[in-house]
């Protein structure tokens, strides 16, 4: 039988690496291995006996499916048949400084093709990207 002691190196389960890694006891309680330090993240915890010796029972998560209307492909659809619709040979690159109309076509370097929706204000305009609207600024 091997005996334990303080600063030898032992095998137990990281809560912060979510892993079995190799540990340094630090503390005992008589016998029994009290506190180690994990030497992958150097976090300090109370001794947890890996995962093989005490198994580990999830419960596993139900996935709601989406209704027929809100569906990703269906808002895909939508947006993909407006920036269609658009006429991409006359959208202009997107810039900060330049002011936007409703129902404009902008190409953005991140974003892409996208529909100018609504104005905000002098400032700020809500465009359609094929990904999601996005709030973009204007006249600055």
């Amino acid at each position: 039988m091997v005996t334990k002691a303080i600063g030898q190196e032992i095998e137990a389960y990281c809560g912060k690496c979510k892993n079995e890694t190799i540990h340094l006891i630090t503390a005992m309680q008589g016998a029994q291995i009290d506190k180690v330090m994990c030497k992958i993240c150097m976090s300090y915890h109370k001794f947890r006996a890996g995962t093989s010796a005490v198994p580990v029972i999830r419960k596993q998560k139900t996935v709601s499916k989406p209704t027929k209307g809100s569906s990703m492909k269906t808002r895909r659809t939508k947006t993909a048949k407006l920036l269609e619709a658009a006429d991409i040979d006359s959208a202009i690159n997107y810039k900060m400084s330049s002011t936007y109309e409703v129902d404009e076509a902008i190409n953005h370097k991140t974003f892409g093709l996208g529909i100018v929706k609504d104005v905000v204000d002098d400032q700020k305009i809500n465009v359609l990207f094929e990904d999601g609207e996005r709030l973009l600024v204007q006249n600055r």
